[in-house]
């Protein structure tokens, strides 16, 4: 029996792991917007692909909250994009409300999936989504680490053209400008980034890895960034769906690793079966601890903004 994907919200970034599920044949999905016609059309399309890779998922969409919460996985993908004159508590606020009502029907179902969050703020919507649903922390993690990892690779093979199965690193904290990339954990053909890249060049791959969405919607001008975003959402759900026990920084539930408590925030998690596993503590230099430390207290701050409306 095939496993059952849900998927809330039909966008660009919902649609695309869809797409991506589908052409990995990971499970039959449910697609899930308040446009049905949006999502059962999106739904119909993908159907129609399959046959291009040999997949056997059946795919259907609507805004039957009956469905989606029958799956076994569910992505939530659903929020506000920030719009001309709203402020980032603004959007806090108003994805907080999606996200709660969203949980709220799921927590309501009776079931209990494993939940992958994806809409902003990612650390606060993750955290959320395991109150409101009260879920066990294995189950329930944010999809960001993977996006900034893979960026800043992205931004690292621009400068030095390495393979990019030779360039491998990894990037904690808050999905923000207080992310913290490991110079520690980076490799570039087997060697530390140190030995590579200039004090300078490190900092500009950094720094453009913090700010890769930013560059995608000025380019964009009408949009934000999706096909990265899904396929690192599916590289997580693969993981758990096939037991891979894939080394990847998850916002997860701190629980006093790393010195964190009370908050979710990118952490290197592994991920099976059981979802995270566990969480995997680095040596990491002092200015790493110090910058975890401080990405951390940010989380917190933003948090602090909806704790009483639990």
């Amino acid at each position: 029996m095939k496993p059952k994907i849900g998927i809330a919200g039909a966008g660009n970034v919902g649609a695309t792991a869809a797409h991506i599920c589908l052409m990995k044949n990971l499970g039959d999905i449910y697609l899930l917007d308040i446009d049905a016609d949006m999502a059962k059309g999106k739904a119909l399309d993908m159907s129609q692909s399959k046959f291009l890779f040999n997949s056997d998922i059946k795919i259907s969409g609507g805004s039957d909250y009956r469905q989606l919460c029958e799956s076994d996985y569910i992505i939530i993908t659903a929020g506000l994009a920030r719009k001309p004159g709203m402020s980032r508590d603004d959007l806090l606020i108003k994805n907080f409300e999606i996200m709660k009502g969203i949980c709220t029907e799921i927590k309501n179902s009776g079931k209990d999936p494993f939940i992958i969050v994806v809409s902003n703020p990612l650390d606060i919507m993750t955290l959320t989504a395991f109150r409101i649903t009260g879920f066990p922390e294995n189950k329930v993690m944010g999809m960001a680490g993977v996006l900034d990892t893979y960026r800043l690779l992205n931004n690292i093979q621009e400068i030095r053209g390495a393979a990019s199965e030779n360039i491998s690193s990894m990037i904690l904290g808050g999905h923000g400008d207080t992310m913290v990339p490991l110079k520690t954990k980076t490799t570039i053909n087997n060697s530390n980034v140190s030995d590579t890249l200039s004090q300078e060049e490190w900092g500009s791959v950094s720094d453009r890895a913090a700010k890769g969405g930013a560059e995608i919607v000025s380019l964009l001008k009408t949009g934000s960034a999706y096909y990265a975003p899904a396929a690192s959402t599916v590289k997580m759900l693969d993981a758990i769906i096939n037991d891979t026990g894939a080394l990847l920084p998850c916002c997860v539930n701190a629980g006093g690793k790393y010195g964190i408590n009370d908050i979710f925030i990118g952490l290197p998690v592994i991920l099976d079966k059981t979802g995270v596993r566990e969480i995997v503590e680095f040596e990491l230099s002092p200015d790493e601890k110090e910058s975890l430390i401080k990405s951390a207290q940010s989380i917190k701050e933003q948090a602090a903004l909806i704790m009483d409306k639990f």
